[in-house]
């Protein structure tokens, strides 16, 4: 890169415009010429040291919003009903997730009544009330906190919206693989210690979920 031009190098290159443009009539350059050889000489100037001329300057931003083509109506129609489809899924699993975690509170509570008085069952029941906590721990709040992000981003930021979409994507498959190999929710469904239903609504309103950010 050539390094950046002295005060005589830039009245050189000035004279050079404006000699440019006396030299095709003949004659001493008049006000015109002079206005062209000015140009002629910004535009040399800009050349060596690499920047922009004001014409090129005013039509940067112009080239630049022309690049970025506006959404049309119909897109904009598409992507408000996936997120509409998205805010209900998102609802659902939120619901979901709160009634998952008082049913199992329940389980809990349940449990500990029926093995009360029983030493010699207690020890299993506290391992299952452990195991139950750890179910808890595992559908944390990750996946809702990520998708309070993504419901409250402009439906025309797609960029943002794909990065937290993938990442919710992540945590989703994450629960989704957790849940389906967790054999102490599917025993809970049998309500032995509680009427209630935690593995069959988790597991579809994941399913649901999980298609309305594809």
């Amino acid at each position: 890169m050539m390094s950046k031009l002295n005060p005589a190098q830039k009245k050189w290159l000035f004279d050079l415009g404006i000699l440019v443009g006396g030299a095709a009539s003949g004659h001493a350059p008049s006000p015109a010429a002079k206005a062209q050889g000015h140009a002629a000489g910004t535009l040399a100037q800009a050349t060596v040291t690499g920047a922009k001329s004001p014409e090129a300057e005013a039509q940067s931003p112009k080239a630049e919003a022309s690049a970025v083509a506006p959404a049309t109506t119909q897109a904009v129609e598409v992507l408000e009903d996936r997120r509409r489809e998205f805010k209900r899924a998102r609802a659902q699993w939120v619901a979901v997730k709160t009634r998952a975690e008082e049913d199992l509170e329940k389980v809990k509570a349940g449990a500990r009544r029926t093995y009360m008085a029983d030493a010699s069952q207690f020890p299993k029941v506290m391992a299952g009330c452990k195991a139950i906590d750890n179910i808890l721990d595992n559908i944390d709040d990750e996946l809702r906190d990520t998708l309070d992000r993504y419901a409250s981003t402009p439906v025309r930021a797609q960029a943002k919206l794909a990065a937290l979409a993938a990442t919710a994507i992540s945590v989703l498959e994450r629960y989704q693989q957790y849940v389906g190999a967790n054999a102490m929710m599917r025993a809970i469904d049998e309500k032995e210690f509680a009427d209630v239903a935690v593995h069959a609504p988790v597991v579809k309103a994941l399913r649901d979920l999980r298609k309305s950010l594809a």
